[in-house]
């Protein structure tokens, strides 16, 4: 079992890879994905700075956005703050608050919030998750 690529499947519908496949595809998009890549962690990142840098308006971006991915701009920033974050878990040398910040989440309340949403599980979960299956523990109690 992998869990980050399960998350992953459950946060974007299908493998990241192919969603970046098809981001590629336009220049734009690419802008913007790299954009994304490269600043997720910026809690001020927006659907502004993206179209800046894509070269695209606001409204087009997200349009071509959720027309390529199916997710807007920022429902996919989200959904890659909260994979890094995750991937970020493994490290236990990091509390929640860190991750959360050092994800681009302004707080852990952020962090806790779309975890909820999008995964169903609070953070702290997704940590003993992903640690078990990294020392091949057993999640069965």
């Amino acid at each position: 079992m992998d869990t980050i690529k399960e998350i992953e499947k459950k946060l974007f519908s299908r493998p990241l890879a192919d969603i970046v496949a098809n981001l590629e595809q336009d220049q734009r998009l690419r802008r913007a994905w790299q954009l994304i890549e490269r600043d997720y962690a910026d809690p001020d990142l927006d659907l502004q700075q993206a179209a800046r840098e894509s070269g695209a308006s606001k409204n087009h971006l997200n349009l071509l956005m959720r027309q390529t991915t199916g997710f807007t701009f920022h429902q996919l920033v989200i959904r890659y703050r909260l994979l890094r974050a995750i991937a970020t878990l493994k490290d236990r040398n990091h509390n929640l608050l860190e991750v959360a910040l050092s994800s681009g989440f302004g707080s852990l309340g952020g962090l806790e919030r779309n975890s909820h949403t999008l995964l169903g599980v609070a953070p702290v979960h997704l940590r003993h998750l992903v640690l078990a299956e990294q020392f091949g523990i057993s999640d069965e109690t």
